[in-house]
């Protein structure tokens, strides 16, 4: 069993964590791990937090046992009774981790700052913002830029509480800026989704899930070049054709959500993923945008 622990938030803030190998440990202490486990009820992956949960601390938990993993990410005011002495004993043995490790996710720059629009829909942006991604590639969302979350598809708003709530809020902005705009390939759009998602820390599951949504039911579109002659001269006429597919049904919803909440997909996977309550075919995957 291998079981890796991270705690953040609070009043002090400072990140701690863990990794522990069950096997390494001496036998009471293996035995002792293993019994909190049994009884903490953390058998499905899953992640929960307060509404008003600012300066409580957050757990993420992963357990690595018989090739499944585990994983739930909750604050204090969350923590089931029967996991606490789980998370105590694994507490005693976390360690201050340094400040930086989403910069592999890239970086954002500036505030969100927008008002909402007289419908109470849409939201301008009143102050530029941008996301770098981990290529060091800009994502720009200009001021004046319109966003209203339609670039996640809606049935998913369920999941994440709205696509303006909590941490997902600038990984959306961008997203749906770049959705609007589509000077760029819809893959590596969604893509950066996933990339932004991960930055704002976004909780990995929950990332990937969402990812899986934005990519096989989000925008996607193919633009093509039409050149014609005018007076003698070729002009070049940028079309983009939508291509969105249809939205998932509530069932499907439901099936892809407990699909990541009881398997530790790799995010490199998830183009090519089919889930579903019958079989969806995967996805040809030609390099045409």
């Amino acid at each position: 069993m291998r079981i890796t622990f991270s705690q953040s938030g609070g009043f002090v803030g400072l990140p701690r964590g863990c990794v522990i190998d069950s096997s390494a440990l001496p036998a009471a202490e293996r035995d002792e791990l293993e019994s909190l486990v049994a009884q903490s009820g953390l058998d499905a992956s899953w992640e929960r937090s307060e509404p008003s949960g600012r300066d409580r601390r957050r757990y993420e938990i992963a357990i690595e046992e018989d090739g499944r993993t585990v994983r739930v990410c909750c604050d204090d005011g969350c923590l089931p009774d029967t996991a606490k002495p789980l998370v105590a004993f694994l507490g005693s043995r976390a360690r201050t981790q340094p400040l930086v490790p989403a910069a592999r996710w890239g970086r954002f720059e500036g505030k969100v700052v927008a008002e909402w629009d007289d419908g109470g829909r849409d939201m301008t942006l009143v102050q530029p913002f941008a996301y770098v991604d981990p290529r060091q590639e800009r994502w720009e969302a200009t001021a004046g830029a319109v966003v209203n979350g339609a670039s996640i598809p809606r049935p998913f708003w369920s999941v994440i509480g709205g696509p303006f709530s909590g941490r997902f809020r600038n990984a959306s902005v961008v997203h749906d800026v770049a959705c609007m705009v589509r000077d760029r390939p819809w893959r590596q759009v969604h893509r950066m989704f996933y990339e932004a998602c991960r930055c704002g820390r976004v909780a990995v599951v929950k990332a990937k899930t969402m990812y899986y949504a934005v990519y096989h039911f989000g925008p996607r579109w193919r633009v093509e070049e039409r050149r014609t002659l005018v007076a003698g001269r070729e002009t070049v006429e940028r079309v983009v054709h939508d291509e969105t597919p249809l939205a998932p049904s509530a069932a499907e919803v439901e099936a892809i959500t407990r699909y990541f909440a009881r398997h530790d997909v790799p995010d490199e996977a998830i183009p090519t993923l089919a889930i579903g309550p019958e079989e969806r075919p995967a996805l040809p995957d030609d390099g045409r945008e």
